[in-house]
């Protein structure tokens, strides 16, 4: 088949690389100038799906305990409830995670892995919630201990000994790479197997004539106007809601915005040897290579603070936990980042047709992309060319989220 795909970040990327590699004829649109620009730019770069899957599912019984509790003032009686998504998370990331490192070892000998998770507090009661994160990675598989301050500074030296550390829960058995150098990589694989990536590129629209075959993507290229296609993948993030209104769809997404610091390392043996989550404040450094990156969690457009605001808790995080790590004062030494994520309200993402034919979606991976891209791109693929997938996909169904506009 002829297929367009829309957006190159990680997951865009990925997925033309996996149609390519079922014979079909792949052209990506993007409107930026190269690939991973946007969100796939600088995310934390964790790969760890018992972790995802520990995290998804603690967030979804603390709002479950606050929808209980403002129910039953209310009404006096619990009300319908969301399903779990951390299963069907840790199903996906799994699977995602194998054939990451099957291209991996097929394609690309590195792209900046670093090993294990340390998640600190400072605030006492942040060893409850740990203890509660710790027995849900038992529930999934996964070992992870509790350690005290002292037992945390001896395996990670390089915590500043000034700061007050509550304690810490160490996950060994997780990974953390470096997205957009993966992502570049791919990209150059995937030209080579015939994927034609069409850059400084805007698409405004997706025309799909009742009775006509083909489906026709308007964009900034006009001669690309006219060119039909069996079928388009819309991995266009917080875009896909705007193209998908003319057809009466309407997607439960929401877009958030991340922020990121990222800098040379000044002295190695004082930035990180693992990753590292400040569990209260939900701030993650990584070392990536050279570079040590401060990633905090995204936040509703509407509690953002001015952009200098916005970058503080990363540079005070940076200088609470490693304060020798980062190289300041030299041009080019740190680079601020911020974008745009998109989640759905189960936190999972959607994934599969829509009700419109041609129109397939996979998108709305919130701050997971970088984990989950691989195996939704080789689950898409898998439907496209008409096979049973290797995982349960009815959590991801996109038809979940896109009711008609009445």
């Amino acid at each position: 088949m002829k297929l367009a795909v829309l957006g190159a970040g990680v997951v865009g990327v990925t997925t033309a690389y996996e149609l390519a590699q079922e014979g079909h004829s792949v052209t990506v649109f993007e409107r930026r100038q190269t690939a991973a620009e946007e969100a796939s730019f600088s995310p934390g770069g964790l790969l760890a799906p018992e972790w995802a899957a520990a995290c998804a599912n603690l967030e979804w019984e603390q709002a479950n305990e606050r929808q209980y509790s403002w129910w039953s003032k209310l009404l006096g009686h619990r009300s319908p409830v969301s399903l779990n998504p951390g299963p069907a998370l840790l199903a996906m990331a799994c699977h995602s995670l194998e054939r990451l490192s099957q291209l991996s070892e097929q394609l690309m000998p590195s792209f900046g892995e670093q090993q294990g998770l340390m998640t600190v507090w400072k605030d006492p009661s942040g060893h409850r919630v740990a203890a509660r994160l710790q027995s849900l990675l038992a529930d999934f598989g996964c070992k992870s201990h509790l350690t005290d301050a002292e037992q945390a500074r001896d395996l990670e030296a390089a915590l500043n000994p000034d700061t007050t550390l509550g304690g810490s829960l160490v996950v060994p058995e997780t990974w953390s790479a470096n997205c957009r150098q993966f992502v570049l990589q791919l990209k150059s694989h995937a030209q080579q197997a015939g994927c034609r990536f069409r850059f400084a590129t805007e698409v405004f629209g997706i025309q799909h004539t009742p009775g006509q075959r083909g489906v026709r993507v308007q964009s900034s290229q006009h001669e690309t106007d006219s060119e039909p296609f069996d079928g388009v993948v819309l991995c266009t993030g917080h875009s896909t809601s705007e193209l998908l209104k003319p057809y009466g769809l309407s997607l439960s997404l929401e877009t958030r915005v991340a922020h990121a610091v990222s800098g040379l390392i000044r002295e190695p043996l004082d930035a990180p040897s693992a990753t590292i989550h400040d569990l209260q404040q939900g701030i993650t450094i990584a070392r990536t290579g050279q570079w040590v990156r401060a990633v905090g969690p995204p936040r509703r457009a509407s509690r953002l603070p001015p952009t200098e605001a916005a970058f503080k808790p990363l540079y005070d995080a940076l200088s609470d936990w490693f304060p020798g790590a980062l190289r300041t004062g030299v041009s080019g030494a740190v680079q601020e980042w911020s974008g745009t994520v998109t989640t759905t309200p189960d936190g999972l993402p959607l994934l599969g047709p829509t009700s419109v034919p041609g129109l397939w979606i996979n998108a709305g991976h919130g701050m997971h992309g970088w984990l989950l891209a691989c195996g939704c791109a080789k689950v898409l693929a898998d439907q496209l060319s008409g096979r049973p997938s290797e995982i349960d996909t009815t959590p991801f169904q996109a038809q979940r989220s896109l009711p008609a506009i009445a």
